[in-house]
């Protein structure tokens, strides 16, 4: 396997004894870098012994394989991206109010948390809040814990 600036190329011999390219890998290896590379060995073939044209279509269909997958790829994780960012932006409702999340507190009732903030991670979208652990009745205020508690918003079972 012969390599140059990263591109790395294997060759086979036919049964005449002529030499191809069997193999091209490189990521950033485009189907206009193929076509250059194809015409320079047509060029510099002998024409006694022609290339194998199936061999080199052959090269071709994998080139476009290739890259058909990498555009999917890319276009796939983009799509993943805004599916994240329209479920961050859902999310930002829930800042300020009162969540369950379907657990139970100690007390027997369903744990409930003060919403301050959400984030994604990894694509996860993330609540961060206060456990509210009572209510004043005096000041009508709540009572919450000292600790954030982070609550995955898909668990989220109620909003007040």
């Amino acid at each position: 396997m012969a390599g140059v600036d990263g591109v790395s190329t294997s060759t086979k011999t036919t049964a005449t004894g002529q030499q191809y390219t069997a193999g091209i890998s490189n990521d950033g290896l485009t189907n206009e870098d193929f076509l250059k590379l194809m015409l320079e060995e047509l060029k510099l073939q002998d024409p006694t012994k022609p290339m194998d044209s199936a061999s080199m279509l052959d090269s071709q269909m994998q080139m476009s394989s290739i890259q058909t997958n990498l555009s999917t790829i890319e276009a796939m994780e983009s799509l993943q991206n805004s599916f994240s960012q329209m479920a961050l932006a859902s999310a930002t409702d829930v800042i300020g109010r009162i969540v369950e999340d379907g657990n139970m507190g100690q007390d027997g009732n369903p744990k409930s948390f003060q919403i301050t903030s959400v984030e994604s991670d990894e694509g996860k979208v993330i609540a961060t809040g206060y456990q509210v652990i009572g209510y004043d009745s005096e000041s009508g205020s709540l009572i919450l814990a000292e600790d954030m508690s982070k609550i995955d918003y898909d668990n989220i079972t109620k909003i007040y």
